[in-house]
């Protein structure tokens, strides 16, 4: 017997990730939700990853004292509250208005480090000015090794915790979701067009006042008025290097301040 899922709007009502998952499905426009939802080629891997977690069980141990619990752990010998962090994502102001704020107040409320992507719609001088915030800053080696510099000493500046360095990106995913809902790069299908139209809550939250979200960590690697989330695919792709290697990263580590 199918699970019936929770329909309304009020994501604390819902009981799982399958409910959540299914607010967000009929919030967002198709394109949208499919860039989160889809993975490259046939998903192999996508599927793998989440089988991986479907087979992981519990062995329960009863008789024992558990009044007092905790899953505390230490990352660079400070403590979190829980073993983990929330991931880099990009584009999440496609999703909702200041979709990283959001996300960074989660993690500090929680306890747990907030890793900001390279490819935010909200600069990393906002997300350190929230109270109790532990931030680490996603970059790429990009090919123009100067804009990567700076982003560094811009977090250095603001004194976040980490570098995250993606290394599994040196050529961009084939996403067949992605290219099914533009009629050509970076324009929408008609039928994608007119779901957006359909999507009021999310143009009034997304793209009213502002227009489409812009890249706020991007800054000088994109050309002038490519820095939207529209503008930037192609730029970005170009940027990505596919010579990346542990001499890179030799470079990286070189470059930082020990001060």
């Amino acid at each position: 017997m199918q699970r019936r899922l929770y329909q309304g709007r009020d994501f604390r009502r819902a009981q799982n990730i399958e409910e959540l998952r299914e607010m967000a499905r009929r919030r967002l426009p198709n394109f949208s939700f499919e860039y989160v939802e889809g993975g490259s080629d046939d998903e192999v891997t996508l599927r793998r990853n989440r089988s991986i977690f479907e087979s992981i069980t519990l062995q329960p141990h009863s008789l024992r004292d558990v009044g007092q619990r905790s899953l505390e752990r230490s990352f660079f010998s400070k403590p979190a509250q829980l073993p983990f962090m929330i991931g880099p994502t990009g584009f999440n102001g496609l999703l909702t208005r200041d979709g990283d704020l959001h996300l960074a107040r989660a993690a500090a409320e929680a306890g747990i480090p907030f890793v900001l992507s390279n490819a935010s719609t909200t600069s990393m001088e906002d997300i350190a000015a929230i109270e109790n915030i532990r931030v680490w800053m996603q970059i790429y080696l990009y090919r123009t090794r100067d804009h990567v510099a700076r982003l560094v000493e811009r977090a250095e500046r603001l004194n976040l915790e980490a570098i995250v360095v993606t290394t599994d990106s040196a050529i961009l995913g084939n996403r067949e979701w992605d290219k099914r809902n533009y009629a050509k790069p970076l324009h929408l299908d008609l039928r994608n067009y007119l779901d957006v139209l359909c999507h009021l809550r999310w143009i009034w939250d997304v793209l009213v006042p502002n227009g489409v979200p812009r890249f706020k960590n991007l800054g000088d690697l994109l050309p002038p008025g490519k820095d939207t989330v529209r503008g930037a695919a192609s730029a970005l792709a170009a940027e990505l290097d596919p010579t990346l290697s542990w001499d890179d990263i030799a470079w990286r580590c070189s470059t930082v301040s020990t001060e």
